[in-house]
């Protein structure tokens, strides 16, 4: 290891000191930053990284992406088509035993292909699905651990902030990298059902019979398919006009945040809360970018000491298997998902841990979703963990009884995770037939 290298870990282990006490998370990266700089090079690299670096990052168009997918998100829920997919999903669904629970599972999926990020899902479908699963005698503890657990989808299926944002600083292909969330999400809504029929399988009393549940006629049933089309036309907006080369991903945003604005007004929305839409993604960048710009020039740090290198060598001389590493980068992401959201987690850790796990051996395609989903279950771990936090504040209740549901979902994400890491196969399946 160089004396570079070492000048690395150090800054890197006071940045997570800094983090774990509390200092807000870019005043930290950009104080670490600061401090690393001016030992690596003095005044000279000092300057011209925090005075050229801001500016070419706040003007680099590709990051107009993040706002508005944001406002996609922001306008999916005013527009009422999460609570539409729901009541889809459930009418479909919901005779069966753990029927909400599915149809939970489903109208994430959905909403995923709207909303971009965990957080939303969590909230939205927290207040949408919560009265209809008190209503029915639903275990209470399963119930907001089906809410979390499911939520993680946002973050899988295009339009995927985190994805996006991954991609942003590795400079892989958006559309690509996209297609392999879509992958693994669909993997993951098999293995979330499958692990509420085990449960339900295993504690029938957690959820209601099937014939406490209202039947629904199949007429109802087919006419709430139209509550899904808004989905479907803007799913095929981004993803579709991505792959046919109609528009780059950087555009899609634009073309489905106009598409969702005349659906808006069409719905009669009125103006004044499309704006509001508008503010709250301008707000919620404002709160990001700060983050991403920090993050950027430690990461331009990180490089310079080419820490991820020496980190690589040392692997190397000490002859750890591949599995070992990802294993002790799973550990590291889950402590780090105790105090942290996903897009902090991201931006502090890509910089040493992709190019370390790439160096490896590992596809980065299926590193970047599997690390996202990581992120996405890291939230769900005490004491704070952002996913937790999100429903235990929409909905008001105390987040130990939310940790205590999630627990099964937790284990299955790390289960799902560690196969996606010995058989990536299972995640480029989809992605290689589709020509990628």
């Amino acid at each position: 290891m160089t004396a570079a290298g070492w000048i690395g870990i150090g800054i890197f282990v006071l940045l997570m000191v800094l983090v774990f006490m509390g200092i807000p998370i870019w005043i930290s990266m950009l104080g670490s930053a600061f401090l690393g700089f001016l030992l690596l090079g003095g005044g000279k690299i000092l300057s011209l990284q925090f005075t050229q670096a801001p500016f070419s990052l706040g003007a680099n168009y590709t990051y107009a992406v993040l706002p508005l997918f944001m406002l996609v998100g922001s306008l999916a829920g005013e527009t009422g088509i999460a609570q539409g997919a729901f009541e889809a999903m459930n009418k479909w669904l919901g005779r069966t035993r753990g029927g909400i629970l599915y149809a939970l599972v489903g109208a994430n999926a959905v909403f995923g292909a709207c909303s971009g990020i965990s957080t939303a899902g969590n909230v939205v479908f927290g207040k949408i699905a919560m009265p209809e699963l008190v209503k029915y005698k639903y275990d209470r503890k399963l119930s907001l651990g089906t809410i979390v657990g499911a939520g993680s989808l946002s973050s899988l299926i295009p339009p995927s902030i985190p994805i996006i944002l991954f991609c942003l600083m590795t400079d892989l292909s958006i559309g690509t990298t996209l297609m392999y969330g879509l992958s693994l999400g669909l993997i993951m809504i098999i293995l979330l059902c499958l692990c509420i029929r085990i449960i339900v399988l295993i504690k029938p009393s957690l959820v209601p019979s099937k014939d406490n549940v209202e039947k629904v006629p199949m007429k109802e049933k087919l006419s709430s398919l139209k509550y899904l089309i808004p989905f479907l036309l803007v799913f095929i907006l981004i993803v579709g006009g991505t792959l046919t080369g109609l528009f780059p991903s950087t555009v899609a945003g634009a073309v489905a945040s106009i598409a969702l604005i005349i659906y808006a007004l069409i719905k009669g929305v009125p103006v004044k809360r499309i704006a509001h839409c508008i503010w709250d993604a301008a707000i919620m960048n404002a709160g990001i970018f700060p983050i991403i710009i920090a993050g950027s020039i430690f990461s331009r740090f990180i490089s310079m000491t080419r820490l991820a290198d020496g980190l690589a060598k040392v692997i190397a001389n000490a002859g750890l298997p591949p599995l070992i590493v990802f294993t002790l980068v799973v550990i590291f992401y889950v402590i780090c998902g105790c105090v942290m959201d996903i897009a902090s987690i991201i931006i502090i850790t890509v910089p040493i841990v992709f190019p370390l796990l790439t160096g490896l051996g590992y596809s980065p395609f299926v590193m970047c979703v599997v690390l996202v989903m990581l992120c996405d279950a890291a939230g769900m771990t005490p004491p704070i963990g952002m996913n937790v936090f999100a429903v235990s504040n929409a909905l008001r209740i105390n987040t130990s009884e939310i940790f205590k549901g999630v627990i099964p979902f937790f284990l299955v994400d790390m289960a799902a995770i560690f196969i996606m890491g010995l058989v990536p196969q299972i995640v480029e399946f989809l992605p290689h037939l589709m020509g990628y």
